[in-house]
């Protein structure tokens, strides 16, 4: 989709907030584009929004299997980091009673238990040297994360609200500090 033809279909709120339903091939469903803009008064998209666009929308279906990996791995350092309250079984550890629990024991079941909900593009991009685009995605652990789009590649997950300029600077920030956090 091109500049033109995305602005003919965009719908803005009060707040400048943008919004277009696409197909997006690599989940094959369509979805909601949400635009953050800098300027309310008088909405508009960047050229950059627009390739972020063509970037999730061309996105290989090979890429489906790093959406999978990213939210195996979302629900072993949730269930590793926070107690759900579920009983621990004899012989088993809290990752594994987690696990259980939530009826999840691959990358496959990770997916399948999550909602994909909406693509965030902001106009935060041109400060950045990357191209940025947030898959907003309610997961089998029930936490709300963004899987990271740099440049085409889906790249990490963070939590829902994260700072896209740490992934400028090292693209496996938040997997960085996930490992840290677990003492990895």
């Amino acid at each position: 989709m091109n500049k033109e033809e995305i602005l003919q279909q965009i719908t803005w709120d009060s707040y400048g907030i943008g919004k277009i339903t696409l197909f997006v091939p690599l989940f094959g469903q369509s979805l909601p584009f949400v635009f953050f803009v800098e300027n309310a008064d008088s909405p508009t998209i960047t050229d950059k929004m627009v390739a972020c666009v063509g970037d999730v929308l061309a996105l290989r279906p090979a890429a489906i299997q790093r959406v999978k990996e990213l939210l195996w791995e979302e629900c072993l350092f949730a269930f590793q980091v926070a107690d759900y309250g579920v009983d621990i079984l004899d012989g088993e550890t809290a990752l594994q009673a987690h696990l259980r629990e939530f009826e999840v024991a691959n990358a496959e079941d990770a997916y399948q238990k999550s909602e994909v909900e909406e693509i965030h593009i902001s106009h935060e991009n041109e400060v950045f040297k990357g191209q940025y685009a947030e898959i907003k995605i309610n997961t089998a652990s029930y936490n709300y994360i963004s899987v990271i789009v740099k440049n085409g590649q889906i790249i990490d997950f963070d939590d829902d609200g994260t700072y896209i300029g740490w992934f400028d600077q090292d693209e496996q920030d938040a997997h960085k500090k996930r490992s840290k956090t677990l003492g990895d």
